[in-house]
């Protein structure tokens, strides 16, 4: 799953904002890359949308759905491509920060499943962003365009104005400024996805039995925390973390053919769901589900929290741990 967001300020009152916001017409007419908009009702609409990474130019036909519209500081939507297997949502945030200005976030989310979903998301990561930017970047300049000149402020004296300085200083101080604010979030928003990056790249790694890939994620201290009370439970450091995706190799000669169900971060955490469909070494399936939560430092994993059926594994794969003379993982 790809995700984006952005944020800035509208010098309009949340009003004249949620007038412009409140028709989808608007927001398709704004939308980067967006030919076509249908309205079917209310809360659905068909977008026609150009869109392009490099040399990748497709043409596709979106169905967004307008899950709750709440004025004026709140929309909630979601999206899919027909024929296409990408879905999505987002959402619109408006806070007042004066009569006469507006603060609105936007988030947007993308994923994509099947064969496909691995050159979708590809295409989305640098796009959503940029556009994320670009559609906010135009609506701003629409908004304020359309909107009412604000009257002028009375003027201040001296003692009045140098104190509202003072006071707006000590604020940013204490809490930061909204573009401090925001850059701290976009940095944030970006070490998340660089650590799902890395993360992915483990799993990868894991299911197609490539330690030195492996390697390359972890942090030199790195270790694993298999949880529950089977034989595989347990401690293991970052040396017996390789040769166990090594021994797969032995184990799992079709590789643990990993289906990642889904992918959640936060600060320096990544949760993975996913399942392994393998066929072990003696001919019989391996079909275990599991659920891994991804600790890391300085942009390399350190420690994971391991969460599968232990039953399963015992039965599968521990004779063939101990067939093959090996300690286990």
């Amino acid at each position: 799953m790809i995700e984006a967001q952005h944020a800035l300020v509208i010098e309009a009152g949340i009003d004249n904002v949620w007038h412009y916001v409140q028709d989808i017409n608007n927001w398709a007419s704004l939308f980067p890359g967006c030919r076509e908009c249908e309205i079917i009702d209310d809360h659905n609409s068909l977008w026609l949308i150009k869109v392009g990474a490099g040399g990748m130019v497709k043409t596709v036909k979106v169905l967004v759905r307008v899950d709750e519209w709440r004025g004026p500081g709140c929309v909630n939507f979601s999206f899919n491509l027909e024929s296409e297997p990408v879905v999505g949502s987002g959402s619109y945030i408006a806070t007042p920060r004066s009569d006469i200005e507006t603060e609105i976030g936007l988030q947007l989310r993308v994923e994509g499943s099947g064969q496909m979903a691995q050159m979708w998301e590809a295409m989305s990561k640098p796009l959503l962003p940029q556009m994320a930017r670009t559609f906010a970047g135009k609506l701003k300049d629409e908004i304020e365009r359309l909107a009412p000149a604000a009257p002028e402020p009375p003027a201040r004296t001296p003692v009045l104005a140098a104190l509202a300085g003072w006071l707006r200083n000590l604020w940013w101080a204490l809490l930061g400024s909204p573009t401090e604010k925001l850059s701290r979030a976009e940095g944030e928003l970006c070490k998340m996805e660089h650590n799902k990056a890395v993360v992915l790249k483990f799993i990868e790694a894991m299911s197609s039995s490539d330690a030195a890939v492996a390697a390359s994620c972890l942090a030199a201290d790195a270790f694993t925390v298999a949880k529950g009370y089977g034989k595989f439970a347990g401690i293991r450091q970052r040396e017996t973390m390789l040769a166990t995706i090594d021994s797969f190799n032995q184990l799992l000669p079709t590789g643990l053919r990993v289906e990642v169900k889904s992918v959640t971060a936060q600060g320096n955490t990544v949760v993975v769901e996913f399942e392994g469909n393998a066929t072990t070494s003696a001919g019989k399936p391996y079909h275990n589900q599991y659920c891994m939560v991804f600790m890391l430092a300085g942009g390399r994993i350190k420690q994971v929290n391991e969460y599968f059926c232990n039953v399963h594994a015992d039965e599968m794969l521990w004779p063939l741990v101990e067939q093959a003379g090996m300690n286990g993982p």
